[in-house]
């Protein structure tokens, strides 16, 4: 039998997605090169600023 998510499985908010990605930068990023590092700080920024859209 194949399981399938349940339709009301609660998908994480920006919060916990902002929260996740700043623990994953700071994780990385003696690993990462400074363009990669800059480059996933301005993901963290957009993902940012579209959950303050989603809000207002």
């Amino acid at each position: 039998m194949i399981a399938c998510a349940s339709p009301q499985a609660q998908v994480p908010g920006n919060d916990l997605l902002i929260g996740m990605l700043a623990r994953e930068i700071a994780a990385l990023s003696y690993k990462l090169t400074e363009q990669e590092l800059y480059r996933l700080i301005a993901v963290g920024a957009l993902v940012y600023e579209r959950g303050r859209r989603g809000r207002a």
